[in-house]
This record gives C-alpha cells, structure tokens and sequence, in this order.
C-alpha cells in the first residue's frame, strides 16, 4: 500500500486520508475515504487477494462472524 497522503476510494471515487487507526491489540494506519467511510489497510487488501484466487479466509467455528448467519 503506498504512502501517500490523499487517495481515491475505488469504492465511491471520494478522497481518501492516511490516518491512524486503534484496534483491540494494536494500533495500525492505513486510508480511509472521507465520503463512504472505506477502510483500506494491508491486512485487507491481503484478503482481498485471497478471496479474489478463491483461498478465502477460514475462521474457526463460533466466531461472530459465522454467528451472524447461522442464527
């Protein structure tokens, strides 16, 4: 991910800023568009790349997320 200060959001085409942003364990930077609220970070944009090849991302069973749908 470059380092620039501004960007475009591919999703709305809005301008993006380089920000800080503060997890749960760690803090991380990455862009985020100042219209639709995207979040670009490289973790994300890894995933991107594996879902997009078809790996996916496995999570173990239990997680929110899978809860989400499984009702």
């Amino acid at each position: 991910m470059e380092k620039s200060l501004f960007s475009t959001c591919s999703r709305c085409g809005g301008a993006m800023i380089f920000d800080k942003f503060y997890g749960h364990h760690e803090d991380f930077w990455g862009l985020k568009c100042l219209i639709c609220g995207e979040i670009i970070d490289p973790v994300i944009l890894e995933n991107r790349e594996l879902m997009r090849l078809g790996l996916g991302v496995s999570l173990p069973r239990g997680t929110m997320s899978e809860q989400k749908f499984h009702p």
